[in-house]
């Protein structure tokens, strides 16, 4: 239910509506928002008994609320466009609101710290999005017992999660983004030992995340990107038994993996333009379990990982020349269970896989991604094998390109994806082109992004 530019609150709104369920209050003046609050039954809040979730919006006026404004059975609190808030919670919340477990607050700029007294100890989601003058969420005297999923974005003035050091003890998803003045999450060197989710997005000034990671071996899944100034992964990384996922994007100035490498755990690593990032993470080759791997605008890695990749890769997308040279001679071959190939950006090589080196791709391949090789004039079918796994091609940015193989295209392909190959696209011409009957007998074929078998020939 939703009510919006109420002057004055009767006896009518709770003698009809005493069963509701959610409550969105909108440009409602502060009088008679406080005069809601404060009634008692059967007039008032207080009557509500089936409330679950109370949205209270665009109340400009709006400076404190009354503690009797929060209902026992509230579950859910959402506070949005209230500019003059200055004080959200107070004492006898804790009291008042056990059954309440969700706290989102939305665009309130007068507010410097979201609570100066306890939140109650039901609260598990605190969600704090785009209040300016925001400098510390929770101060010293919290007690946030329960509080497991804290989400803060675009709070540019916010120095301190919390300003005693030490974050919640029993958090498992933190979500800091677009916070410009932030420089580490925890004076305390620590993060949460019950951490599941890490995300660090779009923090310019943020100096450390912690000073090791040795205690926190329920992360699953760490993302770190747009955090110019962070140097450094907490040591500690090889002990996250439980890692499947770590993303490093756009983060200028790391420049080394920990001692440790990474956890032997069935993971994903993705790691685009980190300019400054030297090598991959000692003893690569010996991460068995790696499952999949991206590597992107790294420049500064110049050296292939001693022993080459783990074998039991199954997906792999390389980007960067340095990397893609050494990864040729050392043998894709022997990757002997990678299902999923991207190669983008080989300035130099003319044949695909490269003839001259005796390139072969691994037998076990499903899906190829061929992108930005300007010289590449031909498909070398050798290199493809004898297979009959391949699937899904890919072919974009080969200007020169003009000709599949001979012997035509593996007979296992079900899609073909051509992009921005102008030289291919002529001769692919449905029933024309000379490339067509390579291609006619293949269930879907895009070519710049349409469906041939619907294209007309035009010119």
């Amino acid at each position: 239910m939703s009510l919006s530019n109420i002057s004055e609150f009767g006896n009518w709104l709770t003698q009809e509506f005493p069963l509701i369920e959610r409550l969105n209050l909108k440009n409602v003046g502060r009088e008679p928002l406080m005069h809601l609050c404060q009634l008692n039954p059967p007039q008032g809040l207080q009557r509500f008994t089936s409330l679950r979730k109370l949205c209270i919006e665009n109340c400009s006026t709006l400076v404190s609320f009354p503690e009797v404004c929060f209902l026992y059975n509230l579950s859910e609190l959402e506070i949005r466009n209230c500019s003059s808030l200055t004080s959200l919670l107070d004492e006898a919340m804790k009291h008042n609101n056990s059954c309440l477990e969700h706290l989102e607050i939305v665009r309130c700029d007068s507010l410097t710290v979201i609570v100066r007294g306890q939140l109650p100890s039901s609260i598990k989601r605190l969600i704090v999005r785009d209040c300016k003058k925001l400098q510390c969420l929770l101060d010293d005297r919290e007690s946030t017992s329960l509080l497991e999923y804290l989400y803060v974005l675009n709070c540019p003035s916010l120095v301190w999660l919390s300003s005693g050091g030490q974050l919640p003890t029993t958090l498992k998803d933190l979500s800091i983004e677009c916070c410009s003045q932030i420089t580490t999450l925890s004076s305390s060197g620590q993060l949460p030992e019950m951490l599941c989710t890490l995300s660090i997005m779009l923090n310019p000034m943020l100096e450390s995340i912690a000073e090791s990671f040795h205690n926190n071996t329920h992360l699953e899944n760490i993302w770190i990107s747009r955090c110019e100034n962070l140097k450094s992964i907490p040591e500690g990384l090889h002990n996250l038994c439980r890692l499947w996922y770590i993303r490093i994007w756009n983060c200028p100035s790391i420049v080394c993996f920990p001692e440790g490498g990474l956890p032997n755990t069935n993971l994903n690593v993705s790691i685009i333009s980190c300019e400054k990032l030297k090598a991959l993470p000692n003893r690569f080759h010996s991460f068995n379990s790696l499952q999949a791997l991206e590597i992107r605008q790294c420049p500064s890695i110049k050296s292939f990982p001693d022993g080459g990749f783990p074998t039991n890769l199954t997906s792999l997308e390389v980007e960067d020349l340095n990397i893609y040279k050494p990864l040729v001679e050392w043998g894709l071959h022997k990757l002997t269970s990678l299902n999923v190939l991207e190669i983008n950006g080989c300035p130099d090589a003319e044949s695909f896989p490269q003839k001259e080196l005796g390139m072969m791709l691994p037998p076990s391949l499903t899906r190829l991604y061929i992108k930005n090789f300007p010289k590449l004039k031909c498909l070398w079918f050798e290199g493809f094998g004898n297979r009959t796994s391949l699937e899904y091609l890919w072919i974009r940015d080969c200007p020169n390109l003009t000709s599949f193989p001979d012997s035509g295209l593996p007979s296992s392909l079900i899609y073909l994806y051509i992009r921005k190959c102008p030289s291919l696209k002529e001769q692919c011409k449905k029933n024309k082109g000379k490339e067509w009957s390579k291609i006619s007998d293949i269930p879907c074929v895009y070519i710049d992004g349409r469906f041939i078998y619907s294209l007309e020939d035009k010119e």
